[in-house]
């Protein structure tokens, strides 16, 4: 894990940029307090699943569920495969966060921003031990016209409430927070 970078996407989510001008001192140590304790707080669990890909229209071939939006047509045109993954930092993060909620707003702050960039670099580096080198970024439903619906299609497809223990909320939301579901193309070194 690059805890750099941890750091620094922690930092851009807390609202500050690079070179990252303003950055007292107490909010930096808080910060490196913060990543020490989700390192030895996170549960980290993950699921993959490899799906075929069919087109016209963009679907997932086994299950027949349709990739919805153009961001995902265009990141997939040159793919013939995807995964599907799930990644949690576990519920016992969300109570630490809604735990310092109550007494230390400043610290539930920073940790629930520490935590999502651990979440997303802990996903970064799981990614890179799959052997796919000609593979898509990670495209998660909500982000640019990926719909957000397709959390629960993903959820189904791999089974997350049993393997990683997410739920998914009538909204289209995870519980525990601290959990990310995506889909990467492979076959594209896009």
């Amino acid at each position: 894990m690059d805890f750099q970078i941890i750091r620094e996407n922690a930092l851009k989510y807390l609202g500050y940029q690079a070179p990252f001008e303003g950055l007292t001192p107490e909010i930096s140590d808080l910060l490196d307090e913060c990543i020490e304790e989700i390192k030895q707080t996170a549960e980290p669990k993950v699921i993959v699943k490899k799906f075929k890909l069919a087109k016209d229209p963009l679907r997932l071939e086994e299950s027949g569920d349709e990739i919805l939006g153009k961001q995902m047509a265009d990141m997939l045109k040159d793919c013939d495969e995807c995964l599907l993954i799930g990644c949690t930092l576990g519920i016992v993060m969300e109570r630490k966060i809604k735990f310092y909620a109550k007494i230390n707003m400043t610290k539930s702050t920073v940790l629930d921003a520490a935590a999502s960039a651990y979440l997303e670099e802990y996903c970064d580096k799981y990614e890179q031990t799959l052997g796919f080198d000609n593979r898509t970024y990670r495209a998660c439903p909500g982000y640019g016209d990926f719909p957000l619906e397709f959390n629960r299609r993903i959820s189904i497809l791999l089974d997350i409430s049993k393997k990683i223990g997410v739920t998914i909320t009538p909204n289209n939301l995870l519980i525990p927070q601290k959990s990310m579901l995506g889909l990467i193309g492979i076959g594209s070194d896009k």
